[in-house]
């Protein structure tokens, strides 16, 4: 829930931003997004979900998109929708600037063989369109689109494809999970899934995105019963809920984002966890002082873990693991070589193009 569940990066240091300010960077160096993305309506191309800041190239296939929502509109309510078209390594800053902008929701969605990506943006309809647009040329110009970014303005109507949308929900097996959307059909579950209900919102993680998709597998394969987990940049809380169902001891959910914890919290209600992950609004670096921790999940962008390694790493019981995403596979030999100036050794690893996971050790 966007990046949840949930990312923009530059090349500085990440010193003491905060990792909303860091998310929302991610895309300069084309790090997933924090925002909430679903399925898209028919007719609209059909849409993978994910968000904040969060969502990304990986996740969005030629012809398909995600839909990112604040609200639901009423059906009859009409919109004004900004349309531009971006390359895919800056989704997630272009994202971050629609929704500083006030949007209600954006569609991402990839033509060709994902060249260039189409963000639609909508607005309510009766916002003034030549101040709307002076606000957006200089939100995308500040995020790094340049002068090129020239969103194109029309009205359009909503009709009834929001509740066609809705209907089109569908439950995600992923891993040794069963991801729930809010509002799509219960079914039979198969009780080698453990089921996670993820509602809507501004939160990263709705399991839509290809880094959450590893970062779930990978916590499947290497998370033991009763261990210590810390789940750095929560986002919608998903990957803590998911330590939760396969047995972990004591799981932490951090973010410094009091819209992303709220939505975890409420994710935690609905799957009757709370109690069993406590969340805490705090920096991640601040955040690992506390440690030992079995296990660490970072999903929030390489320029972010980089900066974070020689935090997390004494964080980590002897033996203990950290699995990284966020990253791009191009990242990879950066952050094995800071990985390594930290003492920490490549255990695993798992690439779904363009996006990377590392799995860390602390020997």
């Amino acid at each position: 829930m966007p990046p949840r569940q949930g990312a923009a990066p530059s090349r500085r240091r990440p010193a003491r931003r905060s990792l909303r300010e860091r998310r929302s960077q991610r895309s300069r160096q084309a790090e997933p997004q924090a925002a909430r993305a679903l399925p898209a309506a028919p007719g609209d191309g059909r849409a993978c979900p994910a968000r904040r800041r969060r969502q990304r190239e990986g996740s969005v296939r030629p012809g398909e998109g995600h839909l990112q929502l604040t609200r639901l509109p009423r059906p009859r309510s009409r919109f004004i929708r900004a349309r531009v078209v971006i390359p895919p390594a800056l989704e997630e800053q272009a994202v971050a600037g629609l929704w500083d902008v006030g949007c209600l929701g954006v569609q991402v969605t990839a033509s060709g063989r994902v060249a260039r990506l189409t963000l639609d943006a909508y607005f309510p309809g009766l916002a003034p369109r030549r101040r709307l647009a002076a606000r957006l040329r200089c939100s995308l110009r500040q995020v790094g689109l340049g002068p090129r970014a020239r969103p194109r303005l029309c009205v359009v109507p909503a009709g009834r494809w929001i509740e066609r949308w809705q209907r089109s929900l569908r439950p995600m097996p992923i891993g040794r999970f069963l991801v729930m959307p809010e509002g799509c059909d219960a079914l039979a579950v198969s009780p080698r899934r453990r089921v996670l209900r993820v509602r809507f919102g501004q939160a990263f993680g709705t399991g839509e995105h290809a880094t959450t998709q590893m970062c779930l597998r990978l916590l499947g394969e290497h998370l033991r019963p009763d261990e210590r987990v810390i789940d750095l940049g929560t986002g919608s809380g998903i990957l803590a809920m998911a330590a939760c169902r396969l047995g972990a001891g004591q799981v932490v959910a951090v973010d410094d984002d009091p819209a992303a914890l709220a939505v975890a919290r409420a994710n935690l209600t609905d799957n009757d966890l709370v109690g069993r992950v406590k969340l805490r609004r705090a920096d991640a670096a601040a955040a690992c002082q506390p440690g030992p921790f079995d296990l660490a999940l970072v999903n929030i962008g390489a320029s972010t873990i980089e900066g974070l390694l020689p935090h997390l790493a004494p964080a980590l019981t002897r033996g203990g693991r950290a699995v990284l995403a966020g990253l791009l596979m191009d990242d990879e030999d950066r952050l094995l070589r800071a990985a390594s100036g930290c003492g920490l050794v490549l255990l695993d690893r798992r690439r779904l193009r363009p996006w990377s996971a590392l799995v860390l050790r602390r020997p």
